[in-house]
Order: C-alpha cells, then structure tokens, then sequence
C-alpha cells in the first residue's frame, strides 16, 4: 500500500539507462471489512465496450464474494493510477466516493473558466489535507500532470450533502442515477 501511495508500484528502473517508466497493468486492492475492491485497467477505446467492462467486472466481484459466502463488496473500476489510489484513499478515510464525486461534479458546474477548464484540468479529491473543518480539492492541469490550484470547501457543507443523503429520498436517486456503476466518476458525466 505505501508503495502504491508513495507512486514507486510497478515503477522499475532500467538498468541500461536509468528511466524509470510505469508497469501499467491491471492492479486489483480489496479490503474484507467492509467488503471493497477496486480495480485499474486500461481503458476501452469504445464507450460500449467500457460499459461492457464495467458489468463484467462488477459481476466477477460480486460472484466471487458470493462463492465464499461473503457480503457483496463495494465494487469500483478505474481507469487510470491517480483515480486508483483516489478511490483507495477515499475509502480509507471512510466517505462515499459517489458523495466525493458529486461534490466535484458540482465544482466542475459552478466554476468558471479559467479556474476549472473541463478540457484542460482534472480535479482530484486531496486526502492529505482533509481535516474537521475543510476538505480540499486540487486541479491539475491535464497536459502537466502538475497541480495548477486547489479549491476548498468547507466540511459543513459536506455533510449537509452526507445528511441529505441518508435522509432524503430524491437526493439518494440522484446519486444513484448519476452513478449507476462500479465506475464512478464525475469526468464521466461531463
């Protein structure tokens, strides 16, 4: 896990020539309690074939928790590294990834360019500075790969969402029908 955290897993270094480059296979993480797995694998070119994708892992997961006799787990697909380990901190923090995704699909609709550019920035959840009273999220210009701002949001509102969530009927329809899926992802719905 710190491997993967720290961004050293699969990442050999030649021997000839010194580069260190990125072993991209698929990478499975699962936990018993609570049951969660999530999975990294290559993307499909094709939209059909990434929902195709999507069915087969969530029911491979599921059928292999029900052979031994386990409660079906969290299932969740990625499809690159930074949403791997996203999706593993998120967990290990203890939210709802689908809360953390809608609340960046809000982001992505209430800020305007240049700030948040759909085309040119990813947003990311950052779980080394959530702490009682913010959570933070960080853009990263999709070029770069680097970290170009980060956006705070205060964790009341966070948990008016969680609340909402738990108490309100059409807020959980929401969310379901916004993320359907083990892939969940607010980039997907954009």
């Amino acid at each position: 896990m710190n491997l993967l955290l720290r961004g050293t897993l699969n990442r050999p270094t030649c021997l000839a020539c010194g580069t260190i480059f990125l072993v991209d296979k698929t990478i499975t993480y699962s936990e018993d309690e609570p049951p969660f797995i999530v999975y990294q694998m290559s993307e499909p070119e094709d939209g059909a074939a990434s929902q195709q994708l999507e069915n087969e892992v969530d029911a491979m997961a599921t059928d292999i928790f029900y052979k031994e006799n386990l409660p079906r787990p969290t299932v969740r697909l990625t499809f690159d590294r930074p949403d791997f380990i996203e999706k593993i901190a998120i967990h290990k923090l203890g939210f709802d990834d689908r809360l953390i995704e809608y609340a960046k699909l809000q982001l992505y609709r209430t800020l305007e360019e240049p700030q948040l550019d759909r085309s040119q920035h990813k947003l990311m959840f950052d779980w080394s500075h959530c702490d009682d009273q913010n959570m933070f999220f960080l853009i990263f210009d999709k070029e770069t790969l680097k970290p170009v701002n980060a956006i705070q949001v205060p964790m009341a509102e966070f948990h008016a969402l969680e609340h909402a969530l738990t108490t309100d009927e059409n807020v959980l329809r929401e969310l379901d029908a916004a993320f359907p899926g083990c892939h969940v992802s607010a980039e997907r719905l954009l």
